[in-house]
């Protein structure tokens, strides 16, 4: 049995992802009391918006009824785990964000929803529109970029 997927549910999906990096950025820098980590928090939160936005005007030139991308049985597990929202589904807490800064494991956690990003754009690249991808393509490096400047802060903390 195949697993379908239209272009605006995997648009869909990224807007979302989006959405719940943006809150967890949002609350980091809210909560955070080092000004260093609430600046780069800040900047995360306003790439994120971005990043919906860009996310949100693909999504609108798609038509409503996309085409269906097919995936045989053996990509299905796959498939479904690069969808799987559960890794985001406490993230813009305030409770849970508190706990990642408390337990100084903030910054791990943010360059995994990043790397996780980088690998949902990527999976998804092939289905796209040439201008789309472009676009998607640039998000990519975005987040490559977000990745080192999380890695950096989190050494300089670390000293």
């Amino acid at each position: 049995m195949a697993v379908l997927f239209s272009a605006r549910e995997i648009v869909e999906a990224a807007v979302e992802k989006e959405r719940k990096r943006k809150g967890f950025y949002s609350n980091v820098s809210e909560l955070s009391e080092n000004e260093e980590m609430k600046d780069l928090f800040r900047f995360l939160t306003e790439e994120e918006q971005r990043h919906v936005e860009s996310f949100l005007n693909i999504r609108d030139r798609l038509p409503e009824a996309s085409h269906t991308i097919e995936y045989s049985e053996e990509m299905q597990a796959y498939m479904d785990s690069v969808i799987d929202d559960r890794l985001y589904s406490d993230i813009d807490s305030k409770g849970f964000v508190q706990k990642a800064i408390d337990a100084k494991n903030v910054f791990r956690l943010a360059i995994g929803f990043e790397k996780d990003a980088i690998l949902y754009f990527r999976e998804f690249l092939p289905y796209l529109s040439e201008s789309d991808r472009k676009v998607v393509e640039e998000l990519i490096e975005q987040e490559k970029g977000h990745i080192r400047r999380l890695s950096d802060m989190k050494k300089r903390m670390a000293e």
